[in-house]
């Protein structure tokens, strides 16, 4: 698509000037369209593989397709010159777009995994971004506004953004590049929120959930073929055993890390929750009420039990999300040396410039990326944490199983038990009520925590949920054995209680978030360390590794290089 609007090289400078660089910046639509104009590119024969090989992309593939570089020299360098020279983002929009969303990537990486991964993980609250090979006017020489990198566009655009969105790629580390390292720097002094991209998974979600869903049904169907045993003792012993399995095996697929032993797990968990909801049927109610018929009290444990089964699919969901996370850490990771004094820089000058402003500090940057690569998402509350002996792997990853069905339809269901009891037990005494409701405001609370919390925080909140809810499983699992078998008693079970207690510690840990928790005496550390999960502790800032591999360098690029920091 050539501009409606020409500008001259004059008019192209002075709009530039007029528009501060921090407002250089594109929309999700504007990524969107330059997709579709990239694929028409390549259609008409517009954009190829390069005559010197440095980038044999296949026309065929929508999966990476060409690099940043050829795009910049095939497709947004003549695009923006027929525009008279100015940035494709200030090309579409030339009064400039306030920037929430700062992107760094290193321009190796293919131009439809780069948009792939940033459309993917665009926050919902970001409204623009500013990227570099869109910013910047390719084909202006802006080396004057790079003489000082604190007063760059780049340095000024990450500091007018919210959040900063760093894009591996499948061929090297951007910290091993000198800009992409600056970014970092900025980033780090500025305390902004730094965390990884990551391209769509829908595919293998799907896929994933399929098997699963398979194994609940063949659960199902021995359940069916065993409905001979329905009025034999074997029939509830069974019962018990397939609970007691269920939980065991829920508890083991979340604290373990293995993948396949997930998976096998996960499936094992589907197929004994499928076998046990059509299988099951109550000895005793959990709570026997007076006029409460056995087919609703068999309903109602029943739909709790496919409530419970549904854990093992979401957490299919948690599995497979976690695997592409990881790959893409390993991605991040290639090449990187552990220090941005590795990273190399095409420009002698510019890496002379950024050298000396970054200064003293270069180990406070390391160990802010160092954090990145072990958390996935790199903020000042997890730096600090890190630093206080924490180990904080995958802390900025949210696995959504247990807080989903905790806080959703655990809820309903709890609303539900609540009117029907009332029904059943108009005359109980008040603590009963209060009881049964405190555990439901408890929920409610911990949802608008969530809703309202930082992401680092959000995932500290639904991983400190998911062991708690594990401590719980653990508790309760032998009380429910025990119903079942010999009947429960009174009216205020020990279920009530418990539940009380661990969603009280739920929202005293949510309240007190990452720092507060660490802050505890004596027992702050170990329990953040038990919330975040088994790892092992982040080095110090002075004691970052070094990687044997061996760093890429910076490979020229059509046009200004100095345009092309990241």
């Amino acid at each position: 698509m050539r501009s409606s609007c020409r500008y001259t090289t004059q008019e192209a400078l002075a709009l530039h000037e007029s528009v501060p660089p921090d407002h250089w910046c594109v929309t999700r639509s504007d990524l969107k369209h330059l997709r579709r104009e990239v694929l028409k590119a390549i259609e008409n024969g517009e954009i190829g593989p390069p005559d010197d090989g440095t980038d044999d992309f296949a026309v065929s593939d929508k999966q990476y397709g060409p690099s940043i570089y050829t795009v910049n020299r095939q497709y947004i360098m003549p695009v923006t010159q027929d525009a008279g020279k100015v940035s494709w983002a200030l090309m579409r929009h030339p009064a400039g777009l306030e920037c929430d969303l700062f992107i760094s990537h290193a321009w190796q990486e293919g131009v439809f995994e780069f948009l792939s991964k940033v459309l993917h993980s665009w926050p919902r609250a970001a409204r623009h971004a500013w990227c570099c090979m869109l910013a910047n006017p390719q084909n202006l020489d802006i080396g004057a506004l790079l003489q000082s990198p604190s007063n760059s566009p780049f340095a000024l655009a990450l500091q007018a953004s919210t959040w900063v969105l760093v894009v591996p790629n499948r061929h090297c580390s951007i910290y091993t590049r000198l800009w992409c390292s600056y970014e970092a720097y900025v980033a780090h002094d500025a305390r902004k929120t730094i965390f990884v991209a990551r391209s769509s998974n829908r595919r293998k979600i799907c896929a994933a959930l399929s098997q699963a869903l398979l194994a609940g049904l063949a659960g199902v169907f021995l359940a069916l073929a065993m409905d001979r045993w329905r009025h034999s003792w074997r029939h509830h012993v069974v019962g018990l055993v397939a609970l007691c399995m269920v939980v065991a095996i829920a508890l083991a697929s979340a604290a373990l890390q293995h993948n396949g032993s997930r998976m096998a797990l996960n499936w094992l968990g589907a197929f004994v929750s499928g076998f046990l909801t059509i299988h099951w049927y109550p000895i005793h109610g959990a709570l026997e009420l007076p006029g409460k018929s056995d087919e609703l009290n068999l309903a109602e444990q029943r739909l709790l039990l496919l409530i419970a089964a549904s854990f093992f699919y979401l957490m299919e969901v948690d599995r497979v999300n976690g695997q592409s996370r990881a790959e893409e850490a390993v991605q991040l990771r290639r090449g990187f040396r552990g220090s941005i004094a590795h990273a190399t820089c095409s420009e002698p000058d510019d890496a002379d410039r950024i050298h000396a402003e970054i200064g003293t500090q270069t180990e406070d940057v390391d160990y802010a990326i160092q954090v990145l690569l072990t958390a996935g998402m790199s903020t000042p509350t997890l730096r600090d944490v890190a630093r206080a002996g924490v180990g904080i792997q995958d802390a900025g990853h949210a696995e959504i199983a247990v807080p989903f069905l905790a806080l959703i339809p655990f809820t309903a269901m709890s609303i539900f038990s609540f009117c029907i009891n009332f029904e059943y037990l108009p005359e109980a005494a008040w603590v009963y009520y209060v009881l049964q409701v405190y555990p439901i405001l408890c929920r409610v609370a911990l949802l608008l925590v969530i809703s309202r919390s930082a992401t680092d925080e959000r995932c500290f909140i639904m991983k400190m949920m998911t062991k708690l809810v594990a401590i719980y499983l653990a508790v309760i699992c032998p009380i429910l054995v025990q119903w079942e078998w010999y009947g429960s008693s009174g009216h205020l079970p020990d279920q009530a209680l418990i539940d009380v207690c661990f969603y009280t510690a739920m929202c005293c840990f949510s309240f007190l978030g990452m720092r507060g928790t660490l802050a505890l005496p004596r027992c702050g550390p170990c329990l953040l360390q038990l919330f975040l999960g088994r790892c092992n502790k982040l080095p110090g800032p002075c004691a970052a590794q070094s990687s044997p591999t061996a760093t890429d360098t910076d490979s020229d690029s059509a046009g200004s290089t100095t345009t092309q920091g990241s």
